[in-house]
């Protein structure tokens, strides 16, 4: 571990925290680079649909990577749970999706491990893609030799994290007792988080938890398709894409796992709906989408401030959906009680589908019906429409004459809105801090919501 790392020709941390949440919650961010020897895996067998599968090591390479970390500076401030998240490299560049300031204010250290050789690499015919074309002087020595070795390399970082004080060079917790890692990942990571969970973790056995968001109904294969000099995105996405194994998550993992899906991966149906079991909750979110958490509003300040493009960026639209991320740090917290022996999180009803599976049943005003309902949705003062964009969606406010019928006075609206937060609260969707942010929002009545 080597770090804090500084300098380059930006000077800067690629796709660092925007803003000053980190600071007003008493947070540090740092950058560190990990060497090591990473083993590549083999399937032994069929990758079959029911995720129970079997592999071997099939042989190692160096690698150098980095990790975004972090961290409270009071250690009497942390919970002793990092958040690892698997950052994606869908848009060909380094994306943390699940930077959430809501995190911090319950203790969590957050690290962003870069696992992929993209989002090391990038594309030859592609100059603002990769880190080392971005700042070869900052980022010029890491190396991944290709994103087989991906799934070995995220867990030596993680684990690295949680032991860096018994071993040589930086420290990046400095002060802090690491209890417990728990990995997340939202889309084509959580896909890769899907074949960790299946494939690796039992041979791995570190992780205390998972937290896949928005997957997509499939794992990716142990050994992906690589980078070809001079292809472009679109070529290298439908190689990778059309490799993406169905499958369910394996039922004899005794670990937490939680999956968050909005509406847009329950539609597209790739594998049945997965039950829930002893260690596994499945959450459908009514009124999300895929964007929901994948852009959390700051995608496009942080692509334009590092001047890259990021086309899954959508300037925050999807954020006029149901809020995603208050579930996630609901479901954070209550997950590390599950870890230490406590209460599991609750099983949540599913959307309601019709005869096609595709198809989520709506309400008169087009809401989705059933799932995990926040006070969006349950007390609805618009269409969450997700069908015609399913990344970003489409938020149309009510007509007055909608509102003025369901809510004849804003203390109706007020009412409505503090019973759906407390049955939020008790199904353990929200934290009480965020509770109170919906009365206070509510406050403002109906027709402010826009």
């Amino acid at each position: 571990m080597e770090g804090p790392v500084t300098g380059g020709r930006r000077d800067q941390v690629f796709g660092g925290f925007f803003g000053d949440g980190l600071d007003k919650h008493g947070y540090v961010e740092e950058e560190y680079f990990v060497s090591g020897v990473a083993e590549m895996y083999r399937p032994v067998g069929e990758l079959s649909a029911d995720g129970k599968w079997r592999v071997v090591p099939d042989g190692h390479t160096d690698y150098r990577t980095r990790v975004v970390v972090h961290r409270p500076k009071d250690p009497a401030k942390f919970n002793g749970i990092v958040l690892c998240e698997w950052t994606n490299v869908s848009a060909f560049i380094d994306i943390s999706n699940a930077v959430n300031e809501r995190f911090y204010k319950s203790g969590f250290a957050y690290a962003a491990i870069s696992a992929q050789k993209m989002g090391i690499e990038g594309l030859d015919r592609y100059p603002d893609t990769g880190l080392t074309r971005w700042d070869p002087e900052r980022y010029g020595s890491l190396h991944i030799p290709g994103d087989g070795y991906s799934y070995d390399i995220f867990t030596q970082v993680a684990r690295a994290l949680a032991s860096a004080r018994s071993r040589t060079g930086a420290d990046p917790l400095p002060g802090l007792d690491v209890r417990h890692c728990i990995a997340t990942g939202e889309s084509q990571s959580a896909a890769r988080l899907a074949t960790y969970i299946n494939a690796v973790h039992p041979l791995a056995g570190f992780f205390s938890g998972f937290m896949p968001c928005v997957l997509v109904g499939g794992g990716s294969e142990l050994h992906n398709p690589e980078i070809i000099p001079g292809e472009s995105k679109e070529d290298y996405n439908r190689r990778f894409y059309s490799r993406i194994v169905n499958t369910t998550i394996r039922d004899d993992v005794e670990v937490p796992v939680l999956i968050v899906l909005s509406e847009t991966e329950a539609r597209m149906f790739r594998v049945q709906p997965q039950p829930d079991s002893a260690w596994l909750r499945v959450w459908e979110v009514a009124g999300t989408v895929h964007g929901s958490a994948c852009d959390t509003g700051y995608r496009g300040d942080i692509s334009a401030r590092d001047g890259v493009v990021d086309p899954f960026s959508f300037g925050g639209s999807a954020q006029r959906m149901v809020r995603f991320m208050p579930i996630m740090e609901a479901a954070a917290v209550t997950m590390v009680d599950w870890i230490g022996g406590g209460a599991p999180l609750q099983r949540q009803p599913r959307l309601l589908r019709g005869t096609d599976p595709r198809a989520i049943v709506t309400d008169a005003h087009g809401n989705a019906l059933g799932g995990v309902r926040m006070p969006e949705i349950a007390v609805p003062t618009a269409t969450f429409e997700t069908v015609s964009n399913p990344v970003s969606g489409v938020r149309k406010p009510f007509t007055q004459e909608q509102l003025r019928t369901l809510y004849p006075t804003d203390e109706h609206y007020v009412d409505a809105v503090r019973a759906a937060v407390d049955d939020c609260q008790m199904s353990g969707l929200l934290l009480p801090v965020c509770g109170q942010e919906y009365l206070a929002d509510a406050e403002k009545g109906p027709r402010a919501q826009g």
